[in-house]
């Protein structure tokens, strides 16, 4: 698989909301974004699959499948996650990356009972 950054990947999500058709061509490179650990990296490959899921109903499906408890962890993770001064905003740790989880895991749950299960006890520790 190619390597990207950010900004590329940024790049994808307006290019993914102009030509909704070459969705496809992203949605492995995307799913891959979602393991990554540094921030900035994880808060672009949310957008980009938010972006995908919204115009893509294969792309929904796959996400689905594949990525909602690897972003269920992520999510618990960050809430549990002990003080970090350069992601901390009034004691809330990367409440930037909190808000595009949530967006996503919305979009994953509608509709989906299963998908909404598992997202049901880390949605009540969320602050």
């Amino acid at each position: 698989m190619m390597e990207f950054d950010c900004c590329c990947f940024s790049s994808s999500t307006r290019i993914v909301r102009k030509v909704p058709d070459l969705a496809e061509n992203f949605v492995n490179a995307a799913s891959s974004l979602l393991k990554e650990k540094h921030n900035g990296v994880l808060i672009t490959g949310v957008q980009l699959c938010y972006e995908l899921c919204t115009i893509n109903d294969e792309a929904l499906e796959y996400f689905r499948k594949k990525c909602t408890e690897g972003l269920i962890k992520t999510l618990r993770d960050i809430t549990n996650s002990s003080y970090q001064p350069e992601y901390d905003v009034a004691g809330i740790t990367d409440p930037f990356l909190h808000i595009r989880l949530l967006k996503l895991l919305r979009v994953l749950g509608h509709g989906d009972a299963d998908a909404s299960d598992l997202m049901t006890d880390i949605l009540a520790q969320v602050q």
